[in-house]
C-alpha cells in the first residue's frame, strides 16, 4: 500500500496515514483513470499523425478512424443508448399509476381502521 501511495499517488507519509481506506481507493482509481486517459490521448495522436502522413500519398482521403479503431471506441459504440419505445414506456407508466393508486388505497384503509 505504501509503494502505491508514495510512487503512483505521490502522497506524503502524513497524508497516507491520515487518509481513510475509501479515500485511498478512490485516489487510486482516479490515478488509474488519469493514466488511461493520457494513454488514450497518446494513441489517438499517433493515429492522427499516421493519417496526416498517409493522406498526401493516397487518392482517397483517409480519416484517423479508417486506420484503426481502439478498444475504448468499440466499447462506447456497444454502450450506445437503446432506442426508446414510447408505447412500452406509456404502458409502464400506466402500470405504475395502477400500483400507486392501489398503495394509496391501502394506506387510506389503514389510517381509517387505526
Amino acid at each position: 500500500m505504501e509503494q502505491i501511495a508514495f510512487s503512483e499517488l505521490n502522497m506524503t507519509p502524513e497524508t497516507l496515514y491520515n487518509i481513510t481506506p475509501r479515500n485511498f481507493l478512490n485516489a487510486q482509481i482516479g490515478a488509474g483513470k488519469l493514466y488511461a486517459q493520457k494513454e488514450q490521448g497518446e494513441w489517438e495522436r499517433a493515429r492522427w499523425m499516421a493519417a496526416v502522413i498517409i493522406n498526401p500519398h493516397t487518392k482517397r482521403k483517409i480519416s484517423p478512424k479508417d486506420i484503426t479503431k481502439f478498444p475504448w471506441e468499440r466499447i462506447s459504440e456497444s454502450n450506445a443508448a437503446p432506442k426508446i419505445d414510447l408505447e412500452q414506456m406509456q404502458k409502464q407508466a400506466e402500470w405504475n399509476n395502477v400500483i400507486f393508486q392501489k398503495l394509496q388505497e391501502k394506506l387510506k384503509n389503514k389510517k381509517s381502521n387505526a
